[in-house]
């Protein structure tokens, strides 16, 4: 029996047992023809002669508490390597099922698919891969896609679904989907364990209606960390944006945008924003809540604020009902409440919430204010349209009067009570 697997040995004859970098190798449980011993050889790029290790009372210990993530040790005596392996955890289970068997000496000859020393390395080109770019129609995988992929490149051909297969890819962390013809993109998505970037640059997500953007929560809300949804002709960012809580790069070049959901502030997470090239009249204040490494809103239509004394708030705000306090709540704690979870209503109530600068989620108590906010303040490095200053209309949403007259001190303008 032979897997293919990444190895990394260990000596524990060196002062500093440090085990060498993982490669790619194959790992073969036989049998000696002549002396009818059994033994592990390995093999790589760097020894295709292979690396016997004899089993008959050459074992010192079998580490298999992370089996089930595809990793386990196995230390010989002689000599005093430790052999570090990484696969495929059911091909991993399998082996060493078999080789507890070899060690208890309750397998026969007729159990191992290779019973001599005449074995060979798996070709590099049989492995599994890791890595899979596909640019033509002839490329794609007509037997499914491998289970051990980590990046999926499917570009430019045309597709105008994401193909399911995709959904079972648990090591995937990088997914490129650019340049085809997708619509929407399904719930299913969020159940991927792994993702860190998603490119979904050039489709037609503009057709996506509102519920069609619910895969944006569930796993993808602890991994994604990047985002790049330009050039898809949008015209709404859907406020589900905020559950992606990890995402620290966000691209929403090129598209058709008027406005950006006031939740963007509350990705606290947030590095690198890019906006440019849309249609944005003024960003939302909960932004200023954000340090930013860099911002790029070139190129939009922001209005030009003239100055104008703020009116006076002097009246308290009317108590918020029950309903209003208890999903300030829930959206405070960043609670999930997937659908079935809550009446639709009340689901919709919650996506359709603003976000105070402080934070706090605004629904139907607050004040809306406008004013002018200098980039810098929020962002290491600003890119804005030739001719343009660093400054940008944005309009606050305020959960309660502390935070409007803290506001004032930063000449806010035009509120609105309601």
């Amino acid at each position: 029996m032979k897997i293919v697997c990444n190895v990394s040995v260990g000596n524990r004859q060196l002062p500093i047992n440090k085990p060498k970098k993982h490669v790619k190798s194959t790992l073969a449980l036989c049998k000696n023809p002549n002396s009818g011993d059994f033994c592990i050889i390995l093999f790589n790029g760097h020894n295709k002669n292979g690396t016997k290790y004899n089993l008959k009372g050459n074992i010192k210990q079998v580490l298999t508490k992370f089996a089930s993530e595809g990793k386990c040790t196995v230390q010989f005596k002689i000599p005093e390597h430790d052999l570090y392996i990484s696969c495929d955890a059911i091909q991993l289970k399998g082996f060493l099922h078999l080789f507890k068997r070899v060690l208890e000496n309750k397998v026969t000859s007729k159990e191992l698919t290779v019973s001599s020393l005449a074995v060979t390395p798996v070709r590099a080109q049989d492995m599994a891969p890791r890595k899979l770019i596909i640019t033509k129609r002839s490329d794609y995988p007509s037997k499914g896609f491998p289970r051990t992929l980590e990046e999926l490149h499917i570009n430019d051909i045309g597709r105008c679904s994401v193909d399911v297969g995709i959904f079972h890819l648990t090591k995937l962390r990088v997914l490129d989907l650019s340049s085809n013809c997708i619509e929407f993109v399904p719930e299913e998505l969020n159940i991927l364990p792994n993702l860190k970037e998603l490119n979904l640059s050039a489709n037609r997500l503009h057709k996506a209606t509102f519920r069609q953007w619910s895969w944006m929560r569930g796993n993808l809300a602890k991994s994604l960390v990047l985002l790049n949804l330009s050039h898809n002709e949008l015209v709404v960012l859907p406020n589900q944006i905020r559950k992606l809580h990890q995402l620290q790069t966000l691209n929403l070049n090129y598209n058709s945008l008027q406005a950006l959901p006031t939740s963007l502030g509350s990705m606290s997470n947030l590095k690198i924003f890019s906006a440019s090239n849309n249609s944005i009249k003024s960003l939302p204040g909960s932004l200023k809540k954000l340090r930013l490494q860099s911002i790029d809103v070139s190129h939009n239509n922001f209005l030009q604020h003239v100055p104008h004394r703020p009116a006076d708030v002097s009246s308290p705000l009317r108590v918020c009902s029950l309903k209003e306090y208890a999903s300030r709540k829930v959206l405070g704690a960043r609670l999930p409440y997937p659908p079935g979870s809550l009446p639709v209503t009340v689901i919709n109530y919650l996506d359709d919430a603003g976000f105070c600068v402080c934070g706090k989620a605004c629904l139907e108590v607050f004040v809306k204010s406008s004013h002018n906010l200098m980039l810098t303040t929020i962002a290491e490095s600003v890119s804005t349209s030739v001719g343009e200053k660093m400054f940008v209309p944005i309009d606050c949403y305020f959960c309660s009067l502390k935070c409007y007259n803290f506001a004032l001190q930063t000449r806010t303008r035009h509120p609105i009570v309601r």
